[in-house]
């Protein structure tokens, strides 16, 4: 007991440090503004994981999985480095793309028939950085700026209501921060906006027998509005103003999916997950309220299309300390090529993982995973600009088991 109450201890001081952390950074996506998947083990499998207690991260995927596990607490650091490109009749140009570092850290307490843990976790967002990269409408060099940070802390619990069958339960308790530019020295800018969500997650898990369990999601839409500082300037007329202004109208998505877990025998986990993501009800006709005089609303219509992912992944245990893993995330871009925006280009579609684990004879395991995301192109529907991504992630764990 008394090593159990020294690790919750550590745990709340490394959460409120990773917090601290989190409210600083950006964090990206794959899947539309969503990322993949969420630890070491969970995306060196491509994500499948909502029928796999792998670890403490199985709150942010499947709650319902947490009454597998022993208690343990994990921190996952993740480097993530998209790489963008924009071109239209005036520009063709390369993102500035750096390298953004988001940590992850959870616990949980493993009990019979309940268990229950917390965590915090970089849920995903989108941006470019195209700072004194590009020409506005009058020639001069200007910028395209767009950086939107979702992370979340989520307590979760989980019953075992008989040998087969569990269920859990997330409250998900989000913050956000939003910054972008469109050419602001002859367009606008919206800045230090922020703006925080609430929402669910619930989860189900039968185990059929040794070999086969099905697990199941539903996730809450979880609507924002964001307060932030505007500017406005139009050097033709000339004018400029500046105000507060709220952005009004977007949501992170609801979300529904069922995964399988297979194993044919000891040495061998294979998984596999179908998601749906609504993001027809949450990224739809978002808009910019400033609030200064004569000021209308200014509007982005982007009426994002709900997005199917599949997730499929394969861990090989090849003997009593390594485990290697691989797999493939894959879900249609979600935005439509007649409202594709440089500063929304959430076009992402495949992706390829690689994970390796290593479990020591002490209570310690490490885990590490590489993931390339091949680049995905898309034009809008006149043909006026044309966007490009790829991406790269490399992440490691470290895992301690009480």
């Amino acid at each position: 007991m008394e090593r159990i109450g020294l690790g919750v201890k550590s745990f709340i001081f490394i959460f409120i440090l990773a917090v601290t952390i989190f409210i600083s950074e950006i964090s990206f996506a794959t899947n539309g503004t969503q990322m993949i998947g969420y630890g070491s083990k969970s995306v060196g499998m491509g994500g499948a994981d909502l029928a796999i207690a792998n670890d403490a991260t199985a709150i942010n995927a499947n709650p319902a999985t947490l009454t597998g596990l022993k208690s343990e607490i994990d921190f996952d650091f993740t480097a993530f480095g998209p790489q963008v490109h924009h071109t239209d009749a005036a520009n063709d140009t390369d993102g500035k793309n750096p390298y953004f570092y988001m940590p992850l850290l959870a616990y949980v307490s493993g009990g019979s028939p309940i268990s229950w843990g917390i965590g915090v976790f970089p849920q995903g967002g989108m941006g470019v950085d195209y700072k004194d990269k590009v020409k506005n409408g009058m020639g001069q060099t200007d910028s395209l700026y767009s950086n939107l940070s979702y992370m979340r802390i989520v307590p979760a619990v989980a019953y075992q209501v008989n040998e087969q069958f569990s269920l859990g339960l997330g409250l998900q308790i989000g913050y956000s921060t939003f910054d972008m530019e469109y050419t602001p020295k002859a367009g606008m800018e919206f800045k230090n906006a922020t703006s925080s969500a609430y929402g669910l997650r619930i989860g189900g898990l039968y185990k059929a027998n040794e070999q086969v369990s099905i697990g199941a999601i539903y996730n809450t839409k979880q609507s924002f509005e964001y307060d932030g500082d505007f500017k406005y300037n139009n050097p033709a007329i000339p004018m400029s103003a500046s105000g507060k202004a709220k952005f009004k109208d977007f949501a992170w998505p609801s979300e529904i999916g069922i995964g399988i877990s297979y194993k044919p025998f000891t040495e061998l986990t294979l998984g596999l997950d179908i998601s749906q993501l609504q993001w027809s009800d949450a990224v739809n006709k978002p808009y910019l309220a400033p609030n200064i005089t004569g000021f209308t609303n200014i509007p982005f219509t982007m009426e994002w299309e709900n997005q199917t992912v599949i997730a499929l992944g394969g861990a090989y245990k090849l003997n009593d300390s390594l485990t290697g893993r691989i797999g493939y995330n894959y879900g249609k871009s979600p935005v439509p090529n007649k409202n594709l925006n440089p500063l929304f280009p959430a076009i992402q579609e495949s992706h390829l993982t690689l994970g390796v684990g290593y479990a020591t004879s002490s209570p310690v395991t490490i885990d590490g995973y590489f993931v390339y995301a091949p680049e995905a192109k898309q034009t809008d529907s006149t043909g006026s600009y044309t966007e490009k991504m790829s991406q790269t992630t490399i992440g490691i764990q470290a895992g301690y088991r009480f």
